[in-house]
């Protein structure tokens, strides 16, 4: 049976190391076969692509340190079924090459075997996201 404290827990030192940009803290909780994925559109690749090896995983949580403060976040809500913790994260981002930050939210679904971190996938608004990177023009918004 998986204990839900210490998968709570692994969660909470993953996002500790991300918001102290600690890469190597990220990687320590990760289990050597860890795929990680952003949720969207493969029109939106690089930025949805899975990626799975160790170096593929590293590289891409470099990018995302990097480039995104997620400093601000909380967790509003962490849901533990089974080997699966799902997380409610809201609050404001700052992508960091332009300065720009905003309010969003974030939906984590992390996977476990042996109370290690297998997988995890990543609800984020992806439209947001790629307007703020430059990936698509940003669209006005609508008139009430």
């Amino acid at each position: 049976m998986t204990d839900r404290t210490a998968l709570e827990e692994a969660v909470r030192s993953l996002y500790a190391a991300r918001d102290a940009n600690d890469l190597e803290g990220m990687l320590a909780c990760l289990h050597a076969t860890f795929s990680f994925r952003i949720v969207g559109s493969g029109r939106l690749d690089p930025m949805t692509q899975k990626v799975s090896d160790p170096q593929s995983v590293r590289s891409a949580f470099r990018s995302l340190v990097d480039a995104w403060d997620l400093s601000q976040m909380k967790t509003v809500q962490l849901d533990v079924v089974d080997d699966t913790a799902y997380a409610h994260r809201v609050g404001a981002i700052r992508f960091i090459p332009t300065g720009t930050w905003f309010d969003t939210e974030i939906m984590d679904r992390f996977r476990f075997r042996d109370d290690r971190m297998i997988d995890l996938t990543e609800f984020v608004d992806t439209l947001l996201v790629a307007e703020t990177v430059g990936l698509v023009p940003k669209q006005a918004a609508a008139a009430d």
